[in-house]
């Protein structure tokens, strides 16, 4: 029962991944239609091209290994379809780039360092490496416009924020895996709430959007409010940089592993071969 516990577990996760995925790429393309700059229109194309591609790798790993498929979770599909219900251009950047990412990186972060299965890991950590570059994107075109909008402009987002980090942090606990199991609802929520895992997830989750949200510029004084009933405003001194950078270090390292890996393999290939030409 165990086993197949945790294979539901993880197919909970990896098809939330590939549904994020999916959002992803329907906000990139949304960006490249709405954004007025056309370096910004560039720059989401090929953004929608690596969503596309991360929804299939993350499609391919839920049908080829895992054998199992979860629906979406309602409270993630309900922060996708405000993100892009909203007709102004900057609000799939807040949604998507810095929320939903942010969400997205923490997970994909905690199992990449955790997990000892090779194939998770590389597909993580190589989309890890993307998100990391879009994620930069969105920073740098929402710290810009940011500076440009009213008070009143800046505390409609901060309300926006501030709603989806309750969301996130309150509402996407895996109780559906549970309750696949016979457990009944209110009793799967409180194991749920024990879990070592979802404690350490809860707070790695805001490690990444505190400090890139203060970054923008949306800092006023509810936001801070909230981040202080959540626990985590410390976190807004994190260095987001350098974070970013050890993603981009742990997908190259693997990529030189890899390499070094095959590069071997071939070389005994071709010395298998040689000996057996000699003989």
């Amino acid at each position: 029962d165990k086993a197949e516990l945790r294979r539901h577990y993880a197919s909970w996760q990896f098809s939330q991944f590939l549904h994020g995925e999916q959002g992803a790429m329907i906000c990139a393309a949304r960006i490249v239609e709405s954004v007025p700059d056309m370096d910004a229109k560039f720059y989401s194309a090929t953004q929608t091209m690596d969503e596309a591609r991360h929804a299939e790798i993350y499609g391919r790993f839920l049908h080829e290994k895992i054998g199992m498929l979860y629906p979406i979770n309602d409270n993630l599909k309900g922060l996708l379809d405000d993100t892009l219900r909203d007709s102004r251009w900057d609000m799939p950047y807040l949604g998507m780039q810095v929320l939903i990412e942010g969400l997205a990186l923490a997970a994909f972060g905690m199992i990449r360092d955790t997990t000892d299965k090779p194939l998770p890991k590389q597909i993580l950590a190589y989309v890890m490496q993307d998100e990391a570059r879009h994620v930069a994107f969105g920073r740098m075109a929402l710290r810009d416009y940011y500076r440009q909008l009213t008070d009143a402009e800046l505390r409609e987002r901060e309300e926006f924020v501030i709603e989806g980090c309750y969301l996130m942090r309150d509402r996407l606990r895996g109780v559906e895996v549970l309750e696949n199991f016979g457990i009944p609802k209110k009793e799967a929520a409180e194991f749920s709430e024990q879990s070592e895992f979802l404690h350490l997830f809860r707070k790695l989750l805001f490690s990444r959007i505190v400090p890139c949200v203060k970054d923008i510029g949306l800092w006023g004084e509810r936001l801070q409010k909230a981040y202080l009933d959540m626990g985590v405003f410390d976190l807004g001194d994190s260095n987001l940089d350098l974070l970013m950078s050890q993603d981009e270090e742990i997908a190259e390292r693997l990529d030189r592993e890899r390499f070094a890996a095959e590069e071997a393999e071939r070389v005994a290939e071709v010395t298998e071969a040689i000996a057996q030409g000699a003989e």
